[in-house]
């Protein structure tokens, strides 16, 4: 009996040291599964800055030139000239010999049209033959196009249009109808040669069809007996076909 007592009770205290020792256990481990207010802190700037210094990587262009043709109908002006304003209209063909550099042949018709000035000098000062020494009919030109700036721009957060920059220098030939002195008032035809720098952009609508804004300036002599460079500046759109 005694015995049994004895086993009672030793069961007791062992039952007892037990439930004390747990939760002195569970609150040892508790504070390894809490982060430190320190780190939650840095998790949560990570949070918020990490999406901010996110690495943009560049991406593959979405139009390839390299290798392509690309024909173009332009229409532009020439508005530079005192006298005169030039309307201009034409093709371009060009091959892209790589991604970046393109050789391009351009022809172009021009019609003339008198500004303010020249119609005061006709109807008042009656002196238009004696001032308007070139007109300029048509001219051609070989170009080599540098394309070094290829991006996109978002338009309303959504629409993308990929476009690149051209830079280029050409060399040509300008064919126009003259006068060379007062004696002659008959205007003869001429043909000069020119050369011309060129800045665009190309704005990529699909893989085969294009838009081009370009400023293009020219230099070729005047009248022989008269001197100087004629300096016409022509700003033109195209549409461009890639295949």
């Amino acid at each position: 009996m005694l015995c049994k007592h004895s086993l009672s009770a030793a069961l007791a205290l062992l039952l007892t040291c037990t439930a004390a020792v747990t939760p002195v256990c569970a609150e040892e481990t508790a504070p390894s599964a809490e982060l430190s207010p320190q780190s939650a802190l840095e998790e949560d700037l990570a949070l918020v800055w990490g999406k901010n210094r996110e690495v943009k990587v560049v991406q593959r262009r979405e139009f390839i030139k390299d290798g392509r043709f690309d024909v173009s109908l332009f229409g532009g002006m020439i508005p530079n000239d005192d006298f005169l304003i030039y309307y201009t209209t034409g093709l371009r063909f060009g091959y892209h010999f790589t991604e970046s550099f393109m050789v391009e042949v351009s022809g172009a018709e021009a019609f003339d049209q008198d500004t303010k000035l020249a119609s005061f000098l006709v109807d008042s000062i009656k002196i238009k033959s004696a001032e308007i020494r070139e007109r300029i009919q048509r001219f051609a030109t070989v170009n080599i196009l540098w394309s070094p700036i290829y991006g996109k721009l978002s338009f309303l957060g959504n629409k993308l249009t990929h476009f690149d920059t051209f830079i280029g220098l050409g060399v040509g030939v300008f064919q126009k109808l003259q006068r060379e002195n007062d004696e002659n008032p008959n205007p003869i035809t001429a043909y000069e040669p020119s050369g011309n720098t060129i800045v665009g952009f190309r704005w990529h609508l699909t893989d085969m069809i294009n838009l081009r804004t370009e400023y293009r300036h020219y230099f070729y002599r005047k009248v022989a007996n008269i001197g100087g460079i004629s300096k016409p500046a022509e700003l033109s759109l195209s549409v461009g076909f890639s295949f």
